[in-house]
């Protein structure tokens, strides 16, 4: 039997001796996940259809599948899994081990940690089903609670009482109807001493399950109610907030070695957690001392020489930072010893557990949460704790804003806190522009980092405050030339790591940067070269791969902008915006890519005309016809040279007003320009202009053309723009299989792309399929997501159409008049091939 790994938990992955499978129509990969869910047992053709269609398959249902079929044993050969898939006279299988499944092994796994680490997502995450498989999508979902119920009763069992809480707490936001969870989470509570906690979590139940189901808390809720209404009340409120998962994990490191070094930024709570872990133990404060074996033997109170006679002991030397060498001498001097650190960065000792303490979890102020989902989150619960006041929902989005604006460090939550005698959470945070006045010892606590550092380290993180939301490693290496300097911020916890599409990527916190904000640096220039050249690269990339960095860059880019403007620097705005034409496009950003180019046409340089035909292109992706044609014709006096594009842009106007005999002329100008994409792209316009006028076999000739070079020139983006008109002609001629299938594939790669234009166009055509195939219901949800889109994006003439398909689905006449206002307004008639459709709503 073949090797085969199969993964549905989740999106569908599937790996064989050749690599990872590709499958470009959900259909293909949710048939794929349905025969491997029943592998390798055999299921009728009338039971896929049911499970890929539902009670209302389409009349080509059989057909479609059998392509389908046809379509995912071929993708399987081309990864050396040859007679896998196998047809039977009863039907189809997937002839595997169960046991290559990873749904097999969840169901067989020998705990139930074990089992939920193969979960990824929602299983078949990526796969649209319908009848059988949905249920069995639902069993899934079952078993996996279940499983989050085992281990959580597993984790309290073995006295981990902050881990199974921490674990719950996400898992009642997640569900919040399921009973067993809320019990599961005050009991975990109760029994790691939060009697105050686990009352509240009672509290947050009932209101729950009564205002959702009508139902009081069950027996087992209200007997852990009674029991914290019994137990004497401790001043848990006036120590340690959240911290649990980390407590237990200091203990367990301590169990195991003999030197753990608590690290992390200023004001992130080393110290306190040190002192939480070990109460009995001796504290050794270092933040004055010069000579950590003189601070040592006062807090013994003996010499020097006696240290040695300390034996196994346990010593907390905290802030450690400014004597790391002399700590790391100690505790090497001292092996009997066992020493818990707080620093900044490692003392670098062998043997030496480096546990890094992260800030508090923070809620995501842009998600509207009440007052008591806030208090899932440890940092709102340590603001609630030290505040002045009692709050209410009315309180929750300031309160959310305030947590995520100071990062979840409980210095400056404390420090916040402390200020809520004489100002509500919302004028706190109008307040924290000026953060370090507000909250000056947080200010001090960061200057004790600063000071520690190498003079490269203390320029490299001045220069860093010139980014905004992040930063890679290739900016650094053009700040600093090398990535020393950045190892060693990164050590001393004012820098962070991150992991973003796969790649390695730094930043700070915002508290962090805002005092790096404060010292003096001239990277601004260098900087913004750096991602001048970034966008220019991306460009430059016919494939379009290098788009995608750009989105984690947006602040940046526009940071960028902000500079190149305010030092006047005109030709490095028309370089900037030039570069960024196919990134705006792409993401949708038409609205500031035209305002970005209003300011870089007020200058003048050798890119002037490439900045007219971005502004004519994004000024006809906005509708905006009669700017278009300013812009294009400016450009053509201003630079000859650009004539492909700009006669595209021009006969892409006529194409949308209508006029397709004058935009056809100009396709056949732009494909006499030398640049061949222009040429390319000009008879992929010129076929849908005649899939418009109605000329459906020219269309498709040019279309199957311009498909063949644009694959072969890479450009992933461009040739599924082609298969999406491919499917508009095959539907228009009256192949729904056909067409059904093209834009699937082309709704696929559009969103691997993140291509919101195209994403709204295939939705659009998909929905017109399905109405003409009979689904009213389908045809209306891909309709309405294709509606929301366009409307973000801006393009009116696709609007039109796309109510003008809803009107004919919905029979709401007020969609129609809706559409006919918007071409009234923009100049845009109903293309000749969809009057029958308009007519029809």
């Amino acid at each position: 039997m073949e090797v085969l790994d199969v993964r549905l938990l989740g999106p569908l992955e599937v790996t064989g001796p050749g690599g990872v499978l590709r499958l470009a129509g959900t259909r293909q990969r949710s048939l794929l996940a349905l025969l491997a869910m029943r592998a390798p047992s055999v299921l009728p053709a009338t039971r896929l259809i049911d499970a890929l269609w539902g009670t209302e398959p389409p009349p080509t249902a059989l057909r479609t599948l059998h392509s389908h079929i046809a379509r995912v044993r071929s993708a399987l050969a081309a990864i050396g899994l040859t007679d896998v898939l196998v047809t039977t006279s009863t039907g189809y299988a997937l002839r595997i081990d169960p046991s290559r499944v990873d749904v097999t092994r969840f169901e067989r796994a020998p705990s139930p940690r074990a089992a939920l680490t193969l979960w990824r997502g929602d299983p078949l995450a990526d796969c649209d089903v319908s009848e059988w498989a949905s249920a069995e999508i639902t069993r899934l979902h079952e078993a996996r609670l279940c499983t989050e119920e085992a281990l959580a009763q597993q984790e309290i069992g073995r006295g981990a009482y902050g881990t199974a809480a921490a674990q719950l707490e996400r898992l009642v936001v997640s569900h919040p109807l399921r009973e067993r969870f809320w019990e599961l989470l005050a009991d975990a509570q109760l029994r790691g001493g939060r009697r105050a906690d686990a009352l509240s979590t009672v509290r947050r139940a009932r209101t729950v399950l009564v205002q959702e189901l009508g139902v009081d808390p069950g027996p087992g809720l209200r007997a852990i109610e009674a029991q914290a209404l019994t137990c004497p009340p401790s001043d848990e409120n006036a120590g340690l907030v959240g911290r649990q998962r980390e407590t237990q994990d200091v203990v367990r490191l301590l169990d195991k070695t003999r030197l753990v070094t608590l690290t992390g930024p200023a004001g992130c709570g080393k110290s306190r957690l040190a002192q939480h872990v070990t109460p009995s133990s001796t504290v050794v404060d270092l933040t004055s001392a010069n000579n950590v074996d003189d601070a040592v033997a006062a807090a013994f109170t003996i010499t020097t020489r006696e240290l040695s006679t300390l034996g196994n002991t346990l010593v907390v030397l905290d802030n450690c930072e400014h004597l790391r060498a002399q700590c790391a001498a100690f505790a090497t001097a001292h092996p009997r010893l066992r020493v818990l650190a707080t620093s900044r960065e490692p003392l670098k000792v062998p043997g030496e557990a480096v546990y890094p303490i992260p800030p508090l979890a923070v809620p995501d102020p842009d998600v509207p949460r009440s007052l008591t989902e806030l208090a899932a989150y440890d940092a709102v619960r340590l603001f609630l704790d030290r505040a002045a006041h009692s709050y209410t929902d009315a309180d929750a989005p300031a309160i959310a804003q305030l947590c995520a604006a100071l990062d979840g460090l409980p210095l400056a939550l404390e420090l916040a806190a402390a200020r809520t005698s004489v100002l509500t959470p919302a004028q706190i945070v109008r307040r924290l522009r000026d953060r370090f006045g507000l909250l000056g010892p947080l200010h001090a606590a960061i200057a004790w980092s600063h000071d520690l550092l190498t003079s490269s380290e203390r320029t490299l993180f001045a220069d860093l405050a010139v980014c905004a939301g992040g930063f890679p490693a290739d900016l650094v290496e053009a700040l600093a030339s090398s990535l020393d300097a950045l190892t060693g911020l990164v050590a001393k916890s004012l820098v962070r790591v991150s992991r973003v599409a796969g790649e390695t990527r730094f930043s700070m916190l915002e508290t962090v940067h805002a005092f790096a904000m404060e010292q003096q640096s001239s990277a601004h220039a260098r900087a913004a070269d750096f991602f001048l050249c970034l966008a220019e690269r991306a460009e430059a990339d016919p494939t379009g791969t290098l788009l995608n960095e750009l989105r984690v860059e947006h602040a940046n880019l526009q940071r960028t902008m902000d500079w190149f403007t305010s030092s006047g620097d005109a030709d490095k705005i028309l370089r900037l915006v030039v570069a960024l034409q196919r990134y705006w496009h792409r993401a949708g950003n038409y609205r500031e890519g035209r305002q970005w180019l209003n300011i870089a046409l007020r200058g003048s340089g050798p890119l002037r005309g490439k900045a007219l035909a971005s502004a004519a292109a994004l000024a006809l992706l906005e509708c905006d016809y009669a700017e278009a044609v300013r812009y294009a014709r400016d450009g053509l006096e201003t630079d000859p040279a650009l004539a492909g594009r700009l006669h595209r842009l021009l006969g892409s106007v006529a194409r949308e007003r209508g006029n397709y005999e004058t935009a056809l002329h100009h396709y056949q100008e732009a494909a006499r320009a030398s640049n061949p994409v222009d040429a390319v792209y000009a008879r992929q316009l010129a076929g849908a202009t005649s899939w418009l006028a109605g000329d459906l076999d020219i269309a498709e000739a040019d279309l199957q053309a311009s498909l063949k070079s644009l694959r072969q020139l890479g450009d992933r983006r461009g040739a599924t723009s082609s298969l999406a008109y491919l499917g508009a002609v095959a539907w228009y001629r009256g192949d729904a299989a056909k067409a059904r299938e093209l834009l699937d594939e082309a709704l696929d790669t559009f969103g691997e792309l993140e291509f919101k234009e195209g994403i709204a166009w295939a939705l659009n055509l998909l929905g017109v399929v399905e109405h003409g195939t009979g689904n009213p219901g389908t045809a209306r949800s891909l309709l309405e997501r294709s509606l929301t889109l366009h409307r973000e994006l801006g393009d009116r003439w696709r609007q039109a159409s796309v109510l003008e398909a809803l009107a004919g689905v919905t029979q709401n006449r007020s969609l129609r008049t809706e559409a006919a206002a918007i071409r009234a307004e923009i100049g845009a008639p109903v293309p000749t091939v969809e009057r029958d459709l308009a007519r029809s709503g």
